[in-house]
């Protein structure tokens, strides 16, 4: 399922596959896996398969952050076998060029 851009800070992204396209300043990336198991498993990448994040739960209702900061081509979750991807866009980050 395909996530559309918003004009909002932030994107939840509830799904494996779901995807938000074009160029993006992100500011982190925020897991909240609510019900996991040790061993749940994420991983975003951006449009072209470039792996952005990759992690591990180690116990029930898991959380962690990605401090990424950078303009990304597109965010894919490619993996997430449990909870919630928020991806905190910022706009001042970057120097647009």
């Amino acid at each position: 399922m395909a996530v559309t851009q918003s004009t909002f800070s932030v994107v939840k992204m509830g799904a494996q596959g779901d995807a938000i396209t074009g160029l993006i300043d992100v500011n982190f990336l925020y897991w909240h896996s609510k019900a996991a198991v040790q061993d749940d498993d994420l991983v975003v990448s951006d449009s072209l398969g470039n792996i952005l994040w990759v992690d591990t739960a180690d116990g029930a209702r898991y959380k962690n952050f990605c401090p990424l900061k950078q303009r990304v081509n597109g965010i894919t979750v490619t993996t997430m076998d449990t909870g919630e991807l928020y991806v905190y866009k910022e706009t001042e980050i970057l120097e647009k060029v």
